[in-house]
């Protein structure tokens, strides 16, 4: 039997306005078209500015509330987990798992501008930087929610933000 397309997911929240569409990638692609004005008007595209090719799509900005921000994000963006490793190289030794997980949270609220970030998120960046995937990410999660503080819960189960001791953990590891 074959294996079907996996699904495709568009995620948006800006201005407290969650918009998602999952399904295959002609059904995404569609329903982002049919929203483009809208969500051109959300990111602050005005007149004028050229709007990304057909078929990709500019990052989202930060919800008004509860977005993570962060004073000592760099200005100049990476394009890459792996470009932002470049300048945040992980610890090893101990804690060096949840230093990784950690890292990648940071790099997708912060720099990409993610407001919530799931398990997949989390190995995409594992991916992208060639590390070894954890042999359990989901309780590796957890404890950095309940038990060091440093993540708080998303909009629903499996979703996940930096808490703000999290942020400031963060930003101190790196700040100079």
């Amino acid at each position: 039997m074959p294996s079907e397309p996996p699904e495709t997911v568009f995620k948006f929240t800006a201005e407290g306005v969650d918009l998602e569409f999952a399904g295959s990638e002609a059904f995404v692609e569609r329903q982002v078209t049919r929203f483009r004005s809208f969500l051109e008007n959300a990111v602050g595209l005005v007149q004028g500015t050229p709007a990304a090719p057909a078929g990709t799509v500019q990052p989202a900005a930060p919800a008004a509330t509860g977005a993570v921000t962060a004073a000592a994000a760099p200005t100049a963006e990476p394009a890459t987990f792996t470009d932002f490793l470049v300048g945040h190289p992980p610890r090893g030794g101990r804690g060096a798992i949840q230093d990784r997980i950690l890292l990648a949270i940071y790099f997708m609220n912060v720099v990409r501008k993610q407001r919530e970030v799931g398990a997949d998120d989390v190995l995409y960046c594992f991916k992208q930087a060639s590390w070894e995937k954890p042999k359990n990410l989901h309780n590796a999660l957890g404890v950095l929610k309940r038990n060091v503080g440093h993540l708080q819960e998303g909009s629903r189960r499996g979703l996940y933000q930096l808490s703000p001791v999290g942020l400031k953990y963060m930003d101190g590891r790196y700040s100079g």
